[in-house]
């Protein structure tokens, strides 16, 4: 039926499932049906396994075609309503590209609905219940009769993804999230309804860059001050008190070199590769750059230990880290 609600009083319409010039079959009805999106068309399949297109307006079938080798159970459109998926009693499930029949120079003698894939188990034979476009379109999910799984196909290649195993019970139907990778069956059962969603590991140096991720736990030795309470006005007066201090952003500051700490500290650099006797007493600093290897850092690295803490920002740390 096909019911008009325009008016205060509904009218209705009793839709055809064979065409005009066809003969009729009393035992030829339609069993599923769905709109096209532009809400001019209807998609329809019968008990024959035909797929009649309807016009809204004239309430007649424009196309008919058998697609299918047993009752038509179930019809869904993708969001775009380019595609269409079918199931049917035969144990197959089809999946169709849909014509633009809003076009203009629309041709009724030239409409086609070419078939894209053919979904089956032919092992186990198994029936469908119901099935179900993904969110993109891109997947097909389908419960299966008798049965406790739900299987996933890929539209790409037609080929089977995944099987999802849950309560011991069989499915019935299906719904795909329209926006997340979330699907939700109803159980014939019981009727709860069962989700099933991908769940993604949490990446917690994600949260903040000096997170690492450890396997176990590690002991944390705190600071002596680390964690003590200090109150608001002793804080207040602190940062009161560094505001006050001078600052020397003029004079220039001497030490941390490699000999002692008042001494300034030099680069030592050879630009001449040829006046030198050996290779290895040069360290890369940067593109056609070397240096010469400071007293002692062979021995540092060879040991493995640190040296004194004022060296450590020096370039001797950065020579050891880019040595060949």
């Amino acid at each position: 039926m096909l019911v008009d609600i325009t008016e205060p009083v509904d009218i209705k319409y009793t839709l055809p499932s064979v065409q005009r010039h066809a003969k009729e079959d009393p035992k030829h009805m339609t069993t599923a049906i769905v709109y096209m999106t532009t809400g001019d068309h209807l998609l329809a399949g019968t008990t024959k396994g035909r797929l009649n297109i309807i016009d809204v307006r004239t309430r007649q079938i424009i196309y008919s075609e058998k697609i299918a080798g047993g009752v038509v159970t179930t019809m869904r459109l993708t969001e775009s309503g380019k595609e269409l998926l079918v199931n049917a009693q035969d144990r197959i499930i089809r999946t169709f590209h849909v014509p633009n029949l809003s076009s203009e120079d629309l041709d009724l003698d030239t409409i086609q609905v070419p078939l894209e894939h053919k979904f089956q188990d032919v092992v186990n034979r198994l029936s469908w219940n119901h099935v179900a476009f993904s969110a993109t379109g891109e997947y097909v999910a389908a419960s299966t009769y008798n049965n406790h799984e739900l299987y996933i196909w890929e539209r790409g290649h037609g080929s089977l993804v995944r099987m999802l195993e849950g309560p011991k019970e069989e499915q019935g139907v299906i719904e795909w999230h329209p926006h997340k990778a979330l699907l939700a069956a109803c159980g014939l059962e019981t009727g709860r309804i069962n989700i099933w969603s991908v769940t993604s590991p949490q990446k917690w140096s994600a949260l903040a860059p000096d997170f690492d991720e450890v396997e176990e736990n590690v002991e944390y030795v705190e600071k002596e001050d680390e964690f003590d309470i200090h109150p608001h006005e002793e804080i207040q007066k602190r940062r009161l008190d560094q505001e006050d201090e001078d600052i020397d952003v003029i004079g220039v500051s001497t030490g941390g070199g490699l000999g002692d700490d008042t001494a300034s500290f030099r680069m030592p650099i050879l630009f001449n590769l040829g006046e030198s006797d050996s290779e290895e007493e040069f360290v890369n600093v940067s593109l056609g750059t070397l240096r010469r290897k400071s007293p002692g850092e062979e021995d540092t690295e060879a040991t493995g230990e640190d040296k004194a803490p004022g060296r450590r920002g020096t370039g001797t740390g950065r020579g050891r880290g880019k040595k060949r």
